[in-house]
């Protein structure tokens, strides 16, 4: 995780970004993508808790190496949907918010699908057992 704001020089001023403010973004834009869940639970709800992160940026986190941007995402997709295109469309969905956003340009978008959540099945009608004499 960055500890420093990303920062830039603009005609007026400086303009500097939180790291939780840019991971708060990205979990935004994730949650945006159809049949992708964010990371949630008791660990990651308690791990973010104690790192002081807020709700939206559950299960992202962001990396500086060498001057170069990475995030980190982590969740769940809705079993029977193609795990590469949903990882393709969250890297494309975080990489152009981001852009837009911040005017940050990300190296990389790292997809970690951790579970799959099952297709929801029709409730079965139930009989009621009459009495019989």
């Amino acid at each position: 995780m960055i500890e420093t704001n990303h920062s830039k020089t603009a005609p007026l001023g400086t303009i500097e970004i939180a790291p939780e403010v840019i991971e708060s973004i990205a979990g935004i834009a994730a949650a945006h993508v159809k049949g992708f869940y964010p990371a949630e639970g008791i660990f990651v709800s308690s791990m973010n808790s104690l790192l002081g992160k807020d709700k939206l940026a559950v299960g992202v986190t962001l990396t500086e190496s060498e001057g170069l941007y990475n995030v980190d995402v982590y969740g769940a997709v809705d079993y029977g949907v193609s795990v590469p295109k949903i990882a393709l469309a969250l890297q494309e969905k975080i990489k152009e918010q981001l852009l837009f956003s911040c005017e940050l340009e990300i190296n990389q978008v790292n997809v970690h699908i951790r579970s799959i959540i099952p297709a929801k099945t029709e409730s079965q009608e139930l009989f009621e057992l009459e009495d019989e004499e």
